[in-house]
């Protein structure tokens, strides 16, 4: 309450029967300055007439001093505002302080009653501690006086055995003296033993554990291999079963036990009589393998002490005596070749095996002579201009492995002529060409060495619709044995250079004169190629060096309108031929506003691409190159506000600035811009606005 001390007596609020207002009765209250109180208690015409008990009235002051200046009294509005203020005041800080002290016994309530908990828990904790203790104490004192007992029975069983003997002696015979003797070392026996069996009982489990532990530390780094029997043969050893499956499947490839499958891969499914006795001799081998049957023995690959202990139970080899998958293989078929022991086997020969992706083609004895033919297969790509780094590869895998091989008649063993006739054949496969910039149908077909008409077979609608990136298909086989060759060349690449329009009002529109002489320019590039079987299916370019810069062109074209204009009868209409068909074929579809925003007339027919497009009246080329949506496109000026359009272009023969002529060709048709097939975009604009061309060109 210590804020609202000094607040006066007028502005308390006055207490309650509520316990906020017990709170605030609790504290004494100071009384409020006597003058204040009159001041307030007089009214307001007793303050301007004088005060009460003699006071002197206000304005004038002692010894002649100035008065006081008058203090105007609050109104009631005033003092019921501050006394709702003091109030609710009090009231807010009595129920903080009230929330405060109950939140203070709470709290210390909550933790006196955790520390207990705690403090609890700890004496729970050490009385278990102190109960484990005390068990282990006395199961050690169990332990001790176990093993203790039987010395001290011993200690006390000598001193008896000592007093019996001597009494024997004195009083007895030496009969009665062995006796003792063999009593005491019976019973010395017995308290021995019963020591022994008590240490026993205890060392053991700790014995065994140590034992268990340096037998898994020994086996863990321990290396083991298979020991590997076939058709009673002692083969050898491998690292694991899976090299022994990888040879098995090599030489059931290689030979059928007793009949021999070579497949050819590139024979045609016409063959069926031949695949039939394929399929007829895989069973029979099937059938016969199911009567061989490998035989593993696990063993340690390297002798120490431990394996010379084993040795008489089990084989032991050396990191040396293990065998890979390519001389296991000629193992096991020297295991089931003929000899002695098997007289119904087939001969083998030694021999150089040819595998393409990891399929069995055949073998030949003369292995130098198939690794020239591989290398001269590759060789063939090669040409005189390339460089040494360039990497000439097959497509497919090639592996060569020397072994056994069967031989004879049936044999797989195959003369070097037969290898390359197999290796020059084709495979279904589709051989593809992806379109260039530049490229049109008769080049792509020269590129490939197919006539157009192949060209056209093989890809429907190619003369109508051709874009650089587009895949075509130029062969449906490809060469068994593909090779790509990878090479870094570097060549120079011509810039096209820019022209720069000057317009001179002084001359007539037509005139033309160049003021500059264009240059093009040079760049050298160095680029990554990939071909495949002789075409090209990939390049990356590494480096661009710019050899000479581009010099522009700049023409002067005159910018002064004579007054030329298109013939127009008395009616104000076009004359009739005033404007010619732009084309040497070809009809409108679609025509004027065919469609939605269409201004234009499209005019096609069949084969159309690059076919001339002739100028439909004589004019002035005020446009002529790219125009975003309209692609390479010309613009004529006709004079009295009639232009035409020229667009979708594949090739533009005229320059802005040049006079033509009726008839004159000025492009080549094609698809460049927004168009989806090769048409010429045709418009007539009059004053700048679009027209329907058609009643212009049918008069």
């Amino acid at each position: 309450m210590a804020p609202y001390d000094k607040i006066p007596d007028d502005s308390v609020p006055e207490p309650d029967d509520s316990p906020l207002g017990e709170l605030t009765e609790a504290e004494p209250e100071e009384a409020a300055p006597s003058g204040e109180l009159e001041e307030l208690a007089a009214p307001a015409g007793e303050a301007a007439s004088g005060t009460e008990d003699g006071a002197e009235p206000p304005g004038e002051a002692e010894d002649g001093a100035e008065p006081p200046p008058a203090q105007r009294a609050e109104s009631p509005f005033v003092r019921s505002v501050k006394r709702l203020w003091f109030r609710a005041a009090n009231a807010f800080y009595a129920y903080c302080y009230f929330v405060g002290i109950q939140l203070l016994r709470t709290t210390r309530a909550k933790r006196r009653h955790v520390a207990h908990g705690f403090h609890r828990m700890e004496e729970e904790a050490a009385a278990r501690r102190r109960k484990y203790f005390n068990r282990l104490r006395v199961r050690l004192r169990g332990y001790w006086r176990d093993l203790v007992s039987p010395l001290t029975e011993l200690r006390e069983q000598c001193r008896g055995f000592s007093k019996a003997v001597d009494n024997a002696r004195r009083y007895g015979t030496s009969r009665n003296v062995a006796n003792v003797v063999l009593n005491a070392a019976g019973f010395w026996l017995k308290r021995l033993w019963r020591i022994f069996r008590t240490l026993l009982n205890y060392a053991a489990p700790i014995a065994a554990c140590v034992l268990l532990y340096f037998t898994v530390r020994y086996f863990a780094g321990f290396q083991l291999a298979l020991h590997v029997e076939y058709n009673g043969v002692d083969i050898g050893y491998v690292s694991n079963e899976t090299v022994f499956t990888e040879a098995e499947k090599d030489m059931k490839e290689r030979m059928i036990l007793g009949d021999v499958l070579v497949a050819d891969p590139t024979a045609e499914e016409e063959d069926t009589d031949e695949v039939q006795e394929a399929e007829q001799a895989a069973e029979e081998a099937e059938e016969q393998a199911k009567t061989i049957r490998p035989r593993f023995e696990l063993t340690p690959v390297t002798r120490d002490p431990f394996s010379r202990f084993m040795g008489r139970f089990v084989h032991t080899a050396d990191p040396s005596q293990l065998l890979d998958a390519d001389e296991l293989t000629n193992r096991l078929i020297r295991a089931v070749s003929r000899s002695e022991n098997n007289p119904d086997g087939f001969a083998v020969e030694e021999a150089t095996g040819l595998y393409i992706d990891g399929t069995y083609i055949g073998a030949v004895t003369d292995g130098d002579g198939l690794l020239d033919l591989l290398y001269e297969m590759k060789e063939r790509y090669r040409t005189s201009d390339m460089e040494e780094s360039t990497s000439i590869q097959f497509v497919k895998k090639v592996e060569v492995k020397q072994g056994l091989y069967p031989s004879g008649p049936n044999g797989s063993i195959r003369s070097l002529g037969e290898i390359r006739s197999l290796l020059d054949k084709e495979e279904r496969g589709k051989k593809i060409y992806t379109v260039v910039s530049g490229d049109d149908p008769l080049k792509i077909a020269a590129k490939n060495g197919i006539t157009l008409d192949e060209l056209k077979a093989m890809n429907p609608g190619v003369d109508v619709s051709l874009f650089p990136g587009d895949e075509l298909l130029i062969a449906n086989s490809v060469p068994y044995l593909g090779v790509k060759v990878t090479e870094t060349i570097r060549y120079e690449e011509e810039l096209e250079y820019e022209i720069t329009q000057r317009t001179d009002p002084d001359h007539d529109i037509g005139y033309y004169q160049i003021v500059q002489q264009g240059e093009k320019g040079v760049r050298e590039v160095t680029a990554e190629i990939v071909m495949t079987d002789g075409v090209e299916t990939d390049r990356n370019i590494l480096n661009t060096t710019i050899v000479k810069e581009p010099v522009n062109q700049i023409v002067v074209v005159g910018g002064n309108r004579p007054l030329k204009v298109i013939p127009k009868d008395s009616s104000g209409k076009v004359a009739s031929g005033a404007f010619q068909w732009p084309t040497i074929a070809g009809s409108i579809n679609p025509g004027f506003l065919g469609y939605w925003g269409h201004t234009g007339s499209d005019i096609s027919w069949s084969g159309c691409y690059g076919s001339p497009v002739l100028a439909s009246a004589d004019g002035t080329v005020v446009a002529s190159g790219w125009r975003g949506l309209y692609g390479y496109c010309v613009v004529i000026d006709h004079g009295g506000g009639m232009q035409s359009l020229y667009a979708h272009c594949s090739a533009l023969y005229v320059s802005a600035g040049e006079q033509v002529s009726q008839g004159e060709t000025i492009a080549a048709i094609g698809a460049t811009g927004n168009a989806y097939g090769p048409h010429l975009h045709f418009e007539i604009r009059v004053n700048g606005t679009p027209v329907d061309a058609a009643p212009y060109l049918y008069g």
